[in-house]
C-alpha cells in the first residue's frame, strides 16, 4: 500500500491523528502533492478547523482548477463557516466542470434544496434519475421536497429495491425513511409506520451500547456541578474574556423547535447563527481533558480561572471565524444542554435559551426522523423515552442550580403566541423586538436542519398530536415515558 493510501486508510478509519500525520509527512517531502494537501483539508474539516480547511482547499483549486471534488471540499467547508453565497458558487463551478458528475449534482440539487429552491432543485434531481435512474439519494431528496408526492411507477421501481439482498444498510434506511413519509402523505399509515419501524431496527442493530449505559455518566455530571461548585468556580463577570460575539445556546432535545426558534431571532438585526455548532463537545472538551487528564465533566473542578479564560477565548474565535462582526451569535446544538454548567463557567455573560415540547410530540418527531449519529435514543421508542427521563432531570438539576442563568420557552407558545413569547427571549438577551423576527419564513435563508421543509411554511400551529394516527404501536414509547 502506498504511503497515500495509508493516509486515506487511516482517515476512512476515523484515525485522524495517523492521517493527519502521514499527509504532513508527505507534504514535507512534496509541498505540491495535491492527493495529501486535499487529504489534510479533510482533516480540518474533521477536526472542525474550518479556516484552516478553508486555506488548504483554497489552494487545491488553485493548484487543480478542473477538479470538481476539489471544488465540492471547498464548497462544504465555506458551508461550515455560513459563507452559503461562496458555497453555490464553488458548488456551481464542480458542476460546470463536468455536468454529468454525480456528486456535483446531488450536492447543488442539496444545496437548493436546503435554500428553499425547489423547482432549481427537482430539475437537477429529475436529471440525475435519468443519468441513475436507482440513485437512491436523489429519490428520497425527491420524496423530502414533495415533488414525489404518490407510490407512482417510479416510486415503485425504488420500492423494488429494498428486496435486494445486496443494497447496503445505510441505503435501506434512506429508503425506508423516504416510504415511511411518502405512505404517510398518503395517510396509509400501517404501511407508513412499518417502514419506519424498519429503518429504525437497522439502525439500532449498529449501535453497541444503550441508554442505560450512559446513566454513569448522567450521575457524575449532575454530581460534578453542585450549587457550590457553581458559585465559586466561574469566572466573575469582570475577569470573563471581552465577549464578540455574546454567544446564544439554544438548549434542549432535538425536534423541540430550536430550528423555528433560531430562525425568528436572526431577523433580529444584532443576532446571526452559527447552527448546530460541534465545539462544546469537540474543542473545548479535548481541551478539558489536555489541561486536566481528566474528562468532562470531572475535568470541571480542576479547573483554574486562567484555563477558563483560554477556553473561552477559543470558543469565541471560532466563532468570530463564522461571523466576525455579529454582536450575538447562536449555537444551536441540542445536546449543549449537558455543558450548562460549563458554558456558565467559561462565559457567565452568555446566555442560554432552554426550548422545550410536549414529551409524547418530541419523541414521535425524533422517531420518525432519520438521524446519522449512531445514538439509541434516536432509533428505539423504549430508549427515546428512558433518554427523556436523563434530560429532564439533568435539566432539573440546571434549574436547581443556576436558575437565573437559563431561559425556558415552550414550543407551543412560541407557535400560539410567537410575538409574546420571543420579545421576552429577546428581553432575556438584553434586545428589544424586531417585527422582522416574526417574517422568517419570507427571508431566502439557508437551513440545513431536517426542519427546512416545515419552516419554509412559516409557524405550524398544527403540530401537536401528529402522534396520533400510530398510537398503536407507541405503547413501548408511553411506557418508558411513565
Amino acid at each position: 500500500m502506498t504511503a497515500i493510501n495509508q493516509a486515506n486508510h487511516f482517515f476512512n478509519q476515523g484515525k485522524i491523528q495517523q492521517a493527519e500525520q502521514l499527509y504532513r509527512q508527505l507534504l514535507q517531502q512534496n509541498p505540491n502533492d495535491i492527493n495529501s494537501l486535499w487529504g489534510l483539508g479533510k482533516v480540518g474539516l474533521a477536526l472542525n478547523s474550518y479556516p484552516m480547511a478553508r486555506d488548504i482547499f483554497s489552494k487545491c483549486v488553485q493548484m487543480a482548477p478542473q477538479q470538481p471534488a476539489l471544488w465540492l471540499s471547498l464548497a462544504e467547508v465555506h458551508q461550515k463557516l455560513t459563507r452559503y453565497d461562496q458555497a453555490e458558487q464553488a458548488i456551481k463551478k464542480a458542476y460546470q466542470l463536468k455536468t454529468d458528475f454525480v456528486p456535483s449534482l446531488l450536492a447543488l440539487a442539496v444545496f437548493y434544496s436546503e435554500s428553499g429552491k425547489y423547482d432549481e432543485a427537482d430539475a437537477l434531481l429529475k436529471k440525475l434519475q435519468q443519468l441513475h435512474p436507482q440513485h437512491i439519494q436523489a429519490f428520497c431528496l425527491q420524496v423530502r421536497i414533495k415533488s414525489v408526492t404518490q407510490i407512482n411507477q417510479y416510486a415503485k421501481q425504488m420500492l423494488n429495491l429494498l428486496g435486494d439482498n445486496k443494497l447496503p444498510d445505510a441505503q435501506q434506511i434512506l429508503l425506508h425513511y423516504a416510504f415511511s413519509d411518502l405512505y404517510h402523505q398518503n395517510k396509509d399509515y400501517q404501511q407508513a409506520f412499518e417502514h419506519l419501524n424498519q429503518a429504525n431496527q437497522k439502525q439500532r442493530a449498529k449501535i453497541q451500547f444503550s441508554v442505560k449505559d450512559m446513566q454513569g455518566y448522567f450521575n457524575q455530571l449532575i454530581a460534578s456541578f453542585d450549587a457550590k461548585m457553581l458559585a465559586d468556580r466561574p469566572l466573575k463577570s469582570n475577569e470573563a474574556v471581552d465577549s464578540k460575539p455574546i454567544p446564544i445556546f439554544i438548549v434542549g432535545q432535538p425536534r423541540s423547535g430550536s430550528t423555528l426558534l433560531e430562525q425568528m431571532l436572526i431577523g433580529h438585526s444584532a443576532i446571526s447563527s452559527g447552527g448546530e455548532l460541534p465545539f462544546i463537545g469537540g474543542d473545548i472538551a479535548q481541551g478539558l481533558h489536555q489541561i486536566t487528564g481528566k474528562n468532562y465533566p470531572e475535568a470541571c473542578r480542576l479547573l483554574q480561572p486562567q484555563h477558563c479564560k483560554e477556553l473561552a477565548a477559543h470558543y469565541l474565535k471560532s466563532l468570530q471565524n463564522l461571523a466576525p462582526d455579529a454582536r450575538y451569535i447562536i449555537d444551536k446544538m441540542p445536546a449543549n444542554y449537558q455543558s450548562i454548567g460549563l458554558i456558565k463557567m467559561l462565559m457567565p455573560q452568555a446566555k442560554v435559551i432552554h426550548i422545550r415540547r410536549d414529551p409524547i410530540d418530541v419523541s414521535w418527531s425524533i422517531y420518525r426522523n432519520h438521524f446519522s449519529s449512531p445514538e439509541p435514543y434516536f432509533c428505539s421508542l423504549t430508549e427515546i423515552g428512558q433518554y427523556h427521563h436523563c434530560y429532564e432531570r439533568v435539566m432539573a438539576h440546571w434549574q436547581s442550580v443556576c436558575p437565573q442563568y437559563i431561559h425556558t420557552i415552550a414550543y407551543q407558545d412560541l407557535v400560539n403566541q410567537p410575538q409574546r413569547e420571543i420579545s421576552k427571549v429577546l428581553q432575556f438577551c438584553g434586545l428589544d423586538f424586531e417585527e422582522m423576527c416574526l417574517t422568517f419564513s419570507q427571508q431566502q435563508r439557508h437551513i440545513s436542519t431536517l426542519s427546512d421543509v416545515q419552516l419554509r411554511q412559516g409557524i405550524q400551529t398544527n403540530t401537536a398530536g401528529a402522534w396520533q394516527p400510530y398510537r398503536q404501536h407507541l405503547q413501548p414509547l408511553f411506557d418508558a415515558l411513565k
